[in-house]
């Protein structure tokens, strides 16, 4: 059958590729030494374990807390994060070619895009349970509850109530999310027929948490500038690793120098002070020429807004609690006007020269708020730009043009 032949084709290339991106991924890892590195060989040595022969695969939501999967040996399957990895390798082309083939609408986010393409063409394993939170995104919520449906296996979603505009959640919120997150962690047991040892996936996040809140607490007392673009990338890599003792020793090595050395912004000769920016939402992924424009010009991502995460310790006894708290109040979860808000306030902490909002093709959650988020940063007198683009694109009208106003941008700065 022309078919079976082509999907097994396709399958042993893409086992190929893992094969041997693994394999550089390692190299760069024991080279470099440095977090970025190892966080890169962890996540994905992870991942791949999850191609084997019976392996449990559960495909969870960007900002499920991790904790509840890995806390059974289990290593969760993120979309966003697969749909990034893979267009960044050798499988570009196939996986693109196969995601234009799908009876999709055109403005379908490219992340779950590409993730049900890949998933359904052998390029990601079959999800054996599929786990999401309200928090962040709808269309996530909506790829997951497909994916479960054609493969026959069990769906959740942790509701969470849209938080105040001022202030946090109340506490019956938190305890009525807490809940759900206790049920579904018992549930997650009877699924699999595994034990847990939530304690000790606890206090290893509870690790990664204590360095990586260390290191933001620094940035925003601005006494350590990091390159945004590749923090941004390295805690999103991260999220995987959340509750493992490869994750908390990896934000551990942010504490030194060397740790983090390929993560620090640049310096510009002769004392010459860099322009600072703030970066609001995801970012292009595989897009240099936006940020070597942005290095020759002396500019720096100062900070990013999706990294403003994970830096409480939870109790390991009773974690529930703590971890709906993460969902109910994360800075993105929420109103337009909430957002607004909060990064307004964060701009002035920072004192960035200006603000730049990526608005990746097809989230309706971060380009529903633009207008107003944009009102709130030029009536505090904060430089704002909003650039149209594609998270997991390279080149194209869109590049050009996003090249064309950051131009424009930087000499209004």
């Amino acid at each position: 059958m022309p078919g079976m032949a082509d999907v097994t084709g396709t399958s042993f290339k893409a086992s190929l590729i893992r094969a041997a991106f693994l394999a550089f991924t390692r190299k760069k890892a024991l080279q470099s030494r440095t977090a970025r590195r190892y966080m890169e060989l962890h996540a994905l040595s992870a991942s791949l374990e999850l191609f084997k022969p019976g392996a449990i695969v559960p495909w969870v939501s960007y900002l499920f807390p991790t904790e509840l999967v890995r806390s059974y040996g289990l290593t969760p399957m993120i979309p966003e994060i697969g749909s990034a990895t893979i267009t960044g390798s050798d499988l570009r082309e196939p996986v693109e070619t196969a995601a234009a083939r799908m009876a999709l609408a055109r403005d379908v986010c490219s992340y779950h895009r590409i993730g049900l393409a890949a998933v359904e063409n052998d390029m990601l394993p079959v999800p054996s349970l599929c786990l999401t939170t309200t928090p962040l995104c709808l269309g996530n919520a909506f790829l997951l509850e497909m994916l479960a449906s054609r493969h026959s296996v069990p769906y959740r979603e942790v509701r969470v109530p849209i938080p105040p505009d001022e202030g946090e959640a109340v506490p019956e919120v938190v305890a009525d999310v807490a809940e759900q997150l206790n049920v579904l962690h018992e549930d997650i047991g009877r699924w699999t027929g595994r034990k847990p040892d939530l304690r000790k996936t606890m206090e290893l996040s509870n690790r990664a948490s204590q360095a990586w809140g260390h290191i933001m607490a620094e940035r925003l007392a601005g006494r350590l500038e990091m390159n945004g673009r590749r923090t941004f990338a390295t805690v999103f890599l991260g999220q995987l690793l959340w509750g493992t003792e490869a994750g908390a020793k990896d934000f551990e090595r942010l504490l030194t120098e060397r740790g983090r050395s390929d993560l620090m912004a640049p310096r510009l000769e002769g004392g010459r002070k860099l322009k600072r920016l703030l970066w609001l939402h995801t970012m292009p992924h595989h897009d240099k020429e936006l940020f070597e424009l942005l290095e020759r010009r002396g500019v720096v991502i100062i900070f990013e807004e999706m990294c403003h995460m994970h830096t409480e310790t939870i109790d390991p006894e009773n974690p529930y609690p703590g971890l709906a708290r993460r969902l109910t109040d994360n800075t993105m979860w929420g109103t337009s006007t909430r957002r607004a808000r909060l990064n307004v306030a964060l701009a002035k902490q920072l004192k960035v020269d200006g603000a730049v909002h990526f608005n990746h093709w097809g989230c309706r959650h971060g380009l529903g708020s633009v207008p107003v988020v944009r009102s709130a940063f030029m009536e505090a007198g904060i430089p704002f730009l909003a650039i149209d683009g594609d998270a997991l694109a390279r080149g194209g009208p869109n590049q050009e043009k996003s090249l064309q106003q950051m131009e424009s941008f930087l000499e209004l700065l």
